[in-house]
């Protein structure tokens, strides 16, 4: 009599099979696999780096683009649209293509339906505390919160956002707490749609290099520099077709939908980036480490705080400037975090113009997020519960 009964025999033959097939599949290559590496290698970066690069991002590469990860979601997708079952998404399209980003409470952050006070409060006692203690040291602080796209491209959202009206945003209430503060802060909103769109790349949640460079000329100018603005015509070439942003790549869509970026044309005398002795705390992610950019023996100093809207391009647009020096840090110490950077690196870096640009999504100071090393306003409540994209 054998062991196992012939039905059983079948159902292991199958699962055998199914086993093997998901072993196998992580050796096929998935035909809507991108073939890019998450994080660019840039061709100047040395050996030691690019291999580094390569060994931290080779099992997101993997995944990416073996054992069917980017198509079976695609499927997915498509059963769920022709049985007009419900789905949850990363991002979501309005008028004329454009891409919005849909988690984090961002549609409710830029629209006004959501409001978290406390959080907002925590956040400019915070820059608050900073002037404080900054001032007499001589240090210049701007505020400059890049917007979320919802609260810029207005027309390109879609139908159903027509009727959300509130009276005031979370951004707002932050630039009036700061105005009583005494702080210098500038609301970017208006000053890009001011532009033509877009403003914002059309498949990413970032905003394009001609809104970047157009908020920093508002911010020299709220610092006290109008003569260092950059030129956006001479700094961008015309705008081209440009590769699907990180919305898409969110998404899983089909590689072959473009987005429009401004080539840059920049011919920057910063020398860097370089580790600075002073910005000790990195952010856990590795591609936004702590780092400086000299420009003269001699000169004002300018630290900028703030996230991927920032890094890599601002410190690089001081070249109508007499600064000795730029540093750029993560304004928190985790990248969906907030508020949680070390307020000791900042002293020590001795800015004499601090601009402190996290986005707008994650600029409340969520649950008891503060930094380290700035003292905290006796008998200041923290938030309990409440976090970013949360």
């Amino acid at each position: 009599m054998p062991l196992l009964s012939r039905h059983r025999r079948y159902m292991g033959a199958l699962i055998a099979g199914i086993l093997g097939f998901l072993f196998l599949s992580n050796l096929i290559p998935d035909p809507l696999g991108r073939w890019e590496w998450r994080t660019t290698i840039i061709p100047e970066w040395s050996f030691t780096r690019k291999a580094h690069t390569v060994f931290r991002n080779l099992g997101e590469y993997v995944h990416d683009n073996f054992g069917f990860r980017a198509s079976l979601p695609l499927l997915r997708r498509a059963l769920r649209e022709d049985l007009a079952a419900p789905d949850s998404r990363y991002s979501y399209v309005g008028r004329d293509g454009q891409y919005f980003w849909a988690k984090e409470k961002t549609p409710e952050q830029s629209s006004g339906a959501l409001v978290r006070a406390d959080s907002v409060q925590r956040f400019v006692a915070m820059i608050g505390e900073m002037e404080r203690i900054l001032g007499p040291m001589g240090t210049k602080i701007v505020v400059a919160i890049p917007p979320n796209t919802q609260s810029v491209e207005k027309e390109a959202l879609p139908p159903w956002s027509d009727d959300l009206a509130y009276a005031h945003t979370e951004l707002d209430l932050a630039l009036r707490g700061l105005k009583r503060e005494g702080v210098s802060a500038i609301d970017l909103r208006p000053v890009l749609r001011a532009l033509p769109a877009p403003r914002f790349r059309l498949t990413d949640t970032h905003w394009n290099r001609r809104s970047s460079i157009v908020a920093f000329n508002a911010v020299m100018v709220a610092g006290g520099h109008p003569g260092w603005q950059v030129d956006p015509a001479a700094a961008l070439g015309p705008a081209g077709e440009a590769p699907a942003g990180d919305l898409l790549k969110t998404m899983r869509m089909p590689p072959d939908i473009k987005d429009i970026e401004f080539p840059l044309r920049l011919d920057s005398r910063a020398r860097g980036p370089r580790p600075d002795p002073a910005l000790v705390h990195h952010n856990a992610h590795f591609a936004f480490k702590s780092v400086a950019y000299d420009y003269a023996p001699t000169g004002p100093r300018v630290l900028i705080m703030g996230d991927s809207f920032t890094f890599g391009l601002w410190p690089r647009l001081f070249v109508n400037s007499d600064v000795s020096v730029v540093g750029w840090m993560h304004a928190s110490l985790k990248v969906l975090g907030s508020c949680d950077f070390n307020f000791d690196d900042v002293k020590r870096f001795k800015p004499d113009l601090l601009i402190y640009a996290r986005t707008e999504r994650f600029f409340p100071c969520f649950g008891d997020d503060w930094p380290a090393g700035l003292p905290e306003p006796a008998g200041f409540a923290r938030v309990a519960g409440e976090a970013a994209g949360h």
